[in-house]
């Protein structure tokens, strides 16, 4: 009977001892290639390997691997003659094959209201703060705004970005000028921006070469840079994209591309009957043109209703001002739908919906083609959310450490549990 314990406690003891004398140059590769539930679990086995896991090359290695999602935000609907009862904000998440599924953290309160997605950070305007969550390590950043904007703020006023390298991340606040001299529906105006480093303990103030508008027809950040949309006159239509350098903190204006109806004249064009947003697609900035309802406000807000061509234009070079058209989808009248801004476009497939709330996918088959009649697939319902406030952005899970990055900010954590050195 002892030979038998022996002969079963070796092989264990060899086994432990291999473990061991893995180094951490190996253990790093394995790990990469691990989901993130299983990393989670790993944190509680030894030191070595928590040390691996929560190194800052690790955590950005393996985000780089991660899956990306579709999250879509519907925002609280509060009570009213129409809808009696408060309904509280909602987080879906589509995964690659665009299953559904319900986000149901701990960390989102009722009136968070969500302004931004970056390597699996969750931003959220607040009344009198933002907050920033991690919601797969749970940790909360709870940051101050800028001096004097704890009211007459708009959440669409925040964004949040990261250059990889720097390793920074971050806050950016369109600062609105009074709307005196404004009629109804016309964009705001800001000559500054300010700018909040995570870890750092102020908002700093950045003066623009000239005045810029429109981040509320979205801001994406892509590669170091946040992108918007703005005024400029002598380019086609109007209009330009805006870019600023995370980096550097410096801004360049970029000429959009020449659109169909505007190719044939070298100067401004007449195209008063359409709309203009950036967003995202496999990691480039994009332009989408979508045609609008002329009773309604050309610089709106919310969601375009969208029936007849759209075209999203791609940037190959911000440097050249050089864009090629990725997709020229075709809406039937007959059928008009809303696009939620400002990440809408993820694997060959765009996210959709109409205003009785039922939220589609369709296929984009192939690049730089015209998309007629493709059949959508129906993913939920989800009413008595409001279809024209809806918002989508790319999200995946990480392990970034918020507490990293606290500075003068209040940091909650779960405790994670070790197992005793040895």
């Amino acid at each position: 009977m002892v030979t038998d314990t022996y002969d079963v406690e070796q092989p264990m003891e060899n086994h432990a001892a291999s473990i061991s004398r893995i180094t951490s140059d190996v253990l790093h590769e394995i790990l990469l290639r691990l989901p993130i539930g299983s990393l989670l679990r790993f944190l509680r086995t030894c030191h070595q390997w928590r040390d691996v896991i929560l190194d800052p090359c690790f955590v950005m290695g393996h985000a780089s691997r991660a899956p990306e999602h579709l999250l879509l935000f519907l925002p609280r609907v509060d009570a009213s003659a129409s809808h009696k009862t408060v309904t509280p904000g909602r987080v879906k998440l589509f995964d690659e094959k665009w299953s559904v599924s319900t986000w149901a953290a701990s960390s989102m309160e009722h009136d968070d209201h969500l302004f931004a997605s970056c390597n699996g950070l969750l931003c959220f305007y607040r009344k009198y703060t933002l907050k920033i969550v991690n919601p797969t390590t749970g940790q909360t950043l709870h940051l101050s705004k800028p001096d004097g904007k704890l009211f007459h703020d708009l959440y669409y006023l925040y964004s949040f970005g990261f250059h990889p390298s720097i390793g920074e991340y971050k806050l950016i606040y369109f600062h609105q000028e009074p709307r005196q001299g404004r009629s109804s529906g016309q964009p705001f105006c800001f000559d500054s921006i300010q700018v909040y480093t995570l870890g750092e303990d102020r908002w700093r103030e950045i003066r623009a070469p000239k005045e810029s508008c429109l981040v509320n027809l979205g801001v994406v950040n892509v590669d170091g840079a946040m992108y918007w949309i703005t005024e400029e006159e002598g380019t086609c239509c109007g209009v330009a994209v805006m870019r600023f350098d995370l980096k550097d903190e410096n801004f360049m204006t970029l000429r959009p591309p020449p659109l169909k109806a505007c190719e044939a004249t070298d100067g401004p064009c007449e195209a008063p009957n359409r709309s203009y947003y950036v967003t995202e697609v496999d990691k480039k900035v994009c332009l989408v043109t979508v045609p609008f309802n002329c009773s309604a406000p050309r610089w709106r807000r919310y969601n375009a209703e969208v029936s007849g061509r759209m075209d999203v234009w791609m940037l190959e070079s911000p440097t050249e001002d050089r864009w090629f058209l990725k997709y020229n989808i075709d809406l039937p009248s007959s059928a008009p739908r809303f696009v939620p801004q400002p990440c809408f476009i993820r694997g060959e497939k765009i996210l959709l919906h109409d205003r009785e709330g039922d939220a589609f996918c369709r296929d984009l088959q192939g690049s730089g083609t015209q998309i007629e009649e493709c059949s959508e697939v129906k993913l939920l319902n989800f009413r008595p959310h409001r279809y024209y406030e809806t918002q989508s952005y790319l999200y995946k899970e990480t392990l970034v450490p918020l507490d990293l990055y606290a500075g003068a900010a209040i940091v909650r954590a779960p405790h994670w549990p070790l197992a005793p050195p040895g």
